[in-house]
């Protein structure tokens, strides 16, 4: 009895262990076959994503340091500063070897000579200041305006007039005189020569020809007499029978002829000529009062 089982149990498990039939294995095979085809069908209709390539990090160089190298900052803490680079464009390379060439003697070297420079040009706002120029920028009362801390002295040949204030020079102007070529001082009037002595500043006054007059105190008590006496002996010229008078309206102002001031051309009637912007600045600096010397 026992047998009978054993052996239909063994029955059994070979049934089990046997391989499928064909025809079961090519049924289920096909089945197999389609869904792979139906997934790759699937598959083909997905669209697939475009991977983005990752650029490559570059290798970073690695600094080889010698085992005894030290730092620059090490180095300047230390005070011992490591030796420059050769540099063959600053130091010429010379063998230790070989002695160090010695340059030609050709006596001795001359000294260069010194190339001169050129002056530099003044500038007319940078020049320096007279000692009245200063004397009077420091004055800080009412003193500019007393005609006893100015005077003006002229001088016909070198047509200068010389502006002082408190004893000190001040500037020096230009100016031109009267026309007449007998030299000396004013005799009467009408002779066209400028006087000579001293006069003072009794009046100023604008002009429409001389932009400014400041008049003088001709003629003085010294002209009064040298006129009287060439009067009385018949020197002095006549007209309508009468001997002219000794004259007057002697004064400083302005021109109306520039070229002839520039040129050195004496041509007033015996007045003191000078530039238009001279007798502006003259005006306001000369008080009434102001002394003035006229000398050949």
């Amino acid at each position: 009895m026992g047998r009978i089982v054993r052996s239909i149990i063994a029955a059994s498990l070979i049934v089990l262990i046997a391989p499928a039939p064909a025809s079961w294995a090519a049924r289920h095979g096909r089945r197999s076959h389609r869904a792979t085809a139906t997934a790759t069908r699937t598959a083909t209709r997905t669209p697939t994503a475009t991977a983005t390539p990752t650029p490559t990090a570059s290798p970073t160089p690695t600094l080889v340091v010698a085992e005894n190298a030290i730092t620059a900052s090490d180095a300047e803490s230390a005070g011992t500063l490591p030796p420059m680079p050769y540099d063959p464009t600053v130091v010429q390379y010379v063998d230790p070897g070989m002695p160090t060439p010695e340059p030609p003697s050709l006596g001795p070297t001359p000294s260069p000579t010194p190339t001169p420079t050129p002056a530099a040009k003044k500038d007319p706002k940078m020049v320096a200041l007279t000692p009245g120029q200063i004397a009077y920028r420091a004055t800080r009362d009412a003193s500019y305006i007393d005609p006893i801390n100015w005077s003006v002295t002229i001088w016909k040949k070198r047509h200068q007039l010389i502006v002082y204030y408190k004893g000190r020079l001040f500037k020096t102007y230009h100016a031109v005189f009267g026309r007449s070529f007998d030299p000396g001082t004013k005799l009467w009037e009408g002779d066209r020569r400028t006087p000579e002595g001293v006069y003072a500043i009794i009046e100023k006054h604008q002009s429409r020809r001389w932009l400014c007059f400041l008049k003088l105190n001709y003629p003085n008590e010294i002209d009064r007499r040298r006129y009287e006496q060439l009067r009385d002996g018949g020197i002095v010229p006549a007209e309508d029978g009468s001997p002219i008078g000794a004259g007057g309206r002697i004064g400083i102002h302005g021109t109306d002829n520039p070229i002839l001031n520039k040129g050195n051309v004496n041509w007033t009637t015996g007045c003191i000529s000078v530039e238009n912007q001279i007798i502006v600045e003259l005006n306001k600096l000369l008080p009434v009062g102001t002394v003035v010397i006229i000398k050949p």
